[in-house]
């Protein structure tokens, strides 16, 4: 069987910074051994980022200590903080949005904000209260979707543009929609990708 083009490479040497323990072939890692906090030493930084854009999504168990400063100043260690354009953020933080289930809900395939122009690079979510049973958040490695495609449909679906908008939002409208490709390759990768927007995509030009 010939090796699936999107399977990450687990041998890096960023590897070595920490104890990674890979969830499934394709995507998804946990993290273990580190107490996540705003000081973090630049090198385990370096091998977190590292290990997002390999896995796509990795997992910290065990940060109980965490509040919103603390889950703030992690967030600020992978990047500039955006705050959410449609919502408020709890107060007392920069970019620390609240969701709660019993309110509020996504229950559609979507990639964050892509009716902005430059939406984040990261999102960091912290579990307050978890549920004994149920409660996942579930997750999907686009580039390997795309890549995985059949050449004919990949070809296509390089063609398309999606009319972005957050018309269905539970949050303030923003007023005007905005093209964008259907795929795309983002520059930390490098990797293209599909776009699975039903929450924001009004239509598919």
């Amino acid at each position: 069987m010939s090796k699936s083009p999107s399977a990450p490479n687990y041998h890096r040497p960023a590897d070595a910074a920490l104890d990674i323990r890979p969830v499934t072939p394709v995507i998804g890692a946990e993290i273990c051994g580190v107490r996540l906090s705003g000081d973090l030493p630049a090198e385990i930084v370096t091998a977190i980022r590292d290990a997002v854009l390999r896995h796509r999504v990795v997992f910290f168990r065990g940060q109980g200590h965490l509040d919103e400063a603390g889950h703030q100043a992690f967030a600020r260690l992978l990047g500039p903080l955006v705050r959410p354009p449609t919502l408020p953020v709890i107060a007392g933080t920069e970019a620390v949005l609240e969701l709660d289930s019993e309110n509020a809900r996504a229950s559609r395939w979507h990639t964050d904000g892509t009716y902005v122009e430059a939406f984040p690079q990261f999102s960091v979510l912290r579990g307050v209260v978890i549920p004994p049973v149920g409660g996942d958040t579930v997750w999907a490695n686009t580039a390997a979707a795309y890549e995985t495609l059949p050449p004919a449909l990949r070809g296509l679906t390089d063609q398309l543009w999606a009319l972005h908008s957050n018309a269905y939002d539970y949050g303030a409208r923003i007023p005007t929609p905005r093209p964008g490709r259907c795929t795309t390759a983002r520059p930390c990768s490098n990797r293209r990708s599909t776009r699975p927007s039903t929450r924001w995509c009004r239509c598919i030009l």
